[in-house]
């Protein structure tokens, strides 16, 4: 039988379509899985840097002064406009194209591909930066880097008919949803740092006005029968053979700068160690400007810190801030050039240009100020500016400074510098008490030991975090309660170890508790680095001594590991434990025992119980960390002389 053209036809169009295969209709198994890679990369290294700027982490090469933390300080750093982190939408861009990805297996619709190249586009800007402002940091590099990959690979999953707008609509929601996480917690944050710091403001400004209203009837008793003399407030201070003493205070009269905006006699008289390169120098520093022109009575004078070795012993192997030496001398060269007037104009234009400038940018400024630059670049050479800028340096210590800026009111450290507005509200607050305008001759912060001891108290004490298994040392109801956090391979735990037994020596009022912070990734998930090889090792060994033999046989070891932090190794151990009368065999295999292990990353997760530094056990981060009755140690030595027997002394006094 014969079959017409039509009915031909028509049997051809009943037929279904050949499917079609091949990227072209969606994407190849290859294509997924290595765009899902670049992106968990993206994530991963985006993560990193949103956890070290909440305190989380500490990634190495991010630490201060390093090329991370300029690029993060930097204008790039944040949306411009705004104070949002780069890091926060590096995040929630690589959190929504995972999720679109996801989604995406039978291919990419074009917004989500617009989408994809805008986020190059700009990732290729940030290279560029990174490169010509020399912010090498290889974490943005990296998560651009992804960006550029996964980029590639969506560019070559090609498909002929439109994808689903679903991929690109998860997308969206996604940032969205991170980011308002990201609100959230940087807001936490932010309040949380703020109420601690305005704590200390509002308590160091109750001590600024005992102080102004002590020095007004100091100074009225006696103006009229002899030439006023400083108040020593280091006069009952507890001394040692190395604690320092008023009579060593490197300047002579009053506490004040070598220039001075506003009167000489003013009721409140602020002294600011600054640096020009800081960045909370120069918020405060706009703070202070702005009131000083509201308030006649108030005067400003300034003194140096930079954070450089180019002048400063105390940073020997640092160079947070690469221009801040340059910076301080070329303020002193304006002064000396041009005196009170010359400095003022100079200290501005470097503020203004946060201490940064080059060679050209310098003679720029210079000419515009109507110095010459030729005889200005001279004298800013030449030894006498860094002499003025160190010995600022060396008073700044003397004080014990730990971080620019550190502000005087009246000669009082003023804490809670970096609460909003600190200095404009307390000297308001010292203003409302009409004191008596005077010069800066009673003017005398105490030296550093006394801040130091008054630093441990004037903190809250804190509930220490559960121990499952603590071997600590002393009576339970003892008066003095000692907690380290530390690492038995660290130089420093054992300088303050040493110093805690000795002072405990035939005392039975204290109670020592050491909890392990080993800085080995092995043992410890806080840490994002290995610094010493064995310290999981040695902290596995004092818990593995104290389940054989229990507390007694805990602190042997624990002695031992101190005393012999560089000869510590697996020979030198067995001999030890033999000494210490313990099975060898016994100790080591109860050194892989999971259970020791579980009550060291205990240990370490206390330290760190949540993301946000502002609730870490951890004093900035580091270790040791040393409390006293609940109270952290801000600082344990002065120069190398440890310290922590006065704030042991006066825990036991209470």
């Amino acid at each position: 039988m014969t079959t017409s053209p039509n009915k031909a036809r028509k049997g051809a169009r009943r037929q279904p379509a050949t499917p079609r295969s091949g990227p072209a209709d969606g994407l190849t198994t290859m294509n997924f899985v290595g765009g899902l890679l670049l992106l968990a990369i993206g994530l991963a290294t985006s993560l990193m840097l949103v956890l070290d700027h909440f305190g989380g982490i500490k990634l190495p090469g991010c630490g201060q002064g390093s090329p991370c933390a300029a690029a993060a300080a930097s204008w790039w750093g944040k949306v411009p406009g705004t104070a949002w982190p780069i890091s926060f939408v590096g995040l929630a861009y690589f959190g929504g194209l995972l999720i679109a990805w996801l989604t995406s297996r039978q291919g990419a619709a074009a917004p989500l591909r617009v989408l994809v190249r805008i986020g190059v586009a700009l990732s290729v800007m940030y290279i560029v930066v990174l490169i010509v402002e020399k912010h090498l940091c290889y974490y943005c590099l990296g998560t651009h880097a992804a960006n550029l990959g996964f980029w590639l690979v969506l560019e070559g999953c090609r498909r002929k008919t439109p994808g689903s707008l679903v991929p690109f609509g998860a997308a969206c929601g996604m940032f969205l949803l991170v980011s308002i996480g990201l609100y959230a917690a940087e807001s936490r944050t932010k309040q949380s740092i703020e109420a601690s710091q305005e704590e200390q403001r509002l308590e160091s400004t109750q001590k600024i006005i005992t102080a102004t209203s002590e020095q007004a009837q100091s100074n009225s008793e006696t103006q009229t029968t002899q030439p006023q003399q400083p108040v020593d407030p280091t006069k009952n201070a507890t001394a040692t053979p190395d604690s320092q003493d008023a009579t060593d205070r490197p300047w002579t009269g009053g506490f004040t700068g070598r220039y001075r905006l506003g009167p000489e006699e003013a009721q409140a008289r602020i002294v600011m160690i600054t640096d020009y390169q800081c960045p909370d120098c120069y918020r405060i520093e706009g703070e202070v400007m702005a009131m000083l022109d509201r308030q006649p009575t108030v005067s400003l004078s300034v003194k140096h810190f930079p954070m450089c070795k180019d002048c400063n012993r105390h940073f020997p192997n640092s160079n947070f801030h690469p221009n801040a030496c340059w910076a301080a001398r070329a303020a002193e060269a304006a002064g000396m050039l041009r005196g009170n007037e010359g400095f003022w104009q100079m200290h501005r234009w470097l503020f203004a240009n946060k201490g940064t400038f080059t060679n050209e940018k310098l003679t720029q400024g210079l000419s515009e100020l109507g110095f010459d630059p030729q005889e200005f670049l001279s004298v800013m050479q030449t030894p006498a500016t860094l002499e003025l800028v160190q010995a600022d340096i060396e008073e700044a210590i003397w004080l014990g400074l730990h971080f620019t800026p550190m502000i005087f009111v009246n000669g009082v450290e003023l804490k809670g510098v970096f609460s909003h507005n600190a200095v404009p509200r307390t000297v308001r607050q010292v203003l409302a008490q009409n004191p008596p305008a005077m010069t800066a001759d009673l003017d005398q912060p105490p030296p550093a030991i006394d801040k130091l001891v008054s630093d441990w108290r004037d903190q809250y004490p804190r509930n220490m975090p559960h121990d499952s298994q603590p071997w600590a040392t002393g009576p339970d109801d003892a008066k003095v309660n000692i907690v380290m956090w530390a690492d038995y391979q660290e130089q420093y735990t054992a300088v303050a170890d040493r110093a805690i037994r000795k002072w405990m020596a035939g005392r039975s009022d204290v109670r020592y508790t050491f909890r392990h912070f080993p800085f080995n990734q092995a043992c410890n998930p806080v840490v994002s680095r290995t610094a010493h090889a064995l310290a999981c090792r040695a902290s596995a060994a004092a818990e593995a001594a104290g389940t054989l033999g229990g507390t007694a046989a805990y602190w042997k070891m624990h002695n031992w590991l101190m005393d012999h932090q560089k000869e510590f190794n697996d020979t030198t151990l067995k001999q030890a434990a033999v000494e210490m009368g313990l099975d060898v065999d016994a100790l080591f295999k109860a050194m892989g025992d999971p259970r020791i292990a579980e009550n060291i990353r205990e240990d370490a997760l206390a330290a760190q119980q949540e993301l946000r530094s502002t609730n870490s056990m951890l004093y900035r981060g580091g270790i040791p960390t040393i409390y006293v009755n609940g109270k952290v140690i801000p600082r344990w030595r002065l120069e190398q002389n440890p310290i922590i027997d006065l704030i042991l002394n006066e825990a036991a006094q209470k």
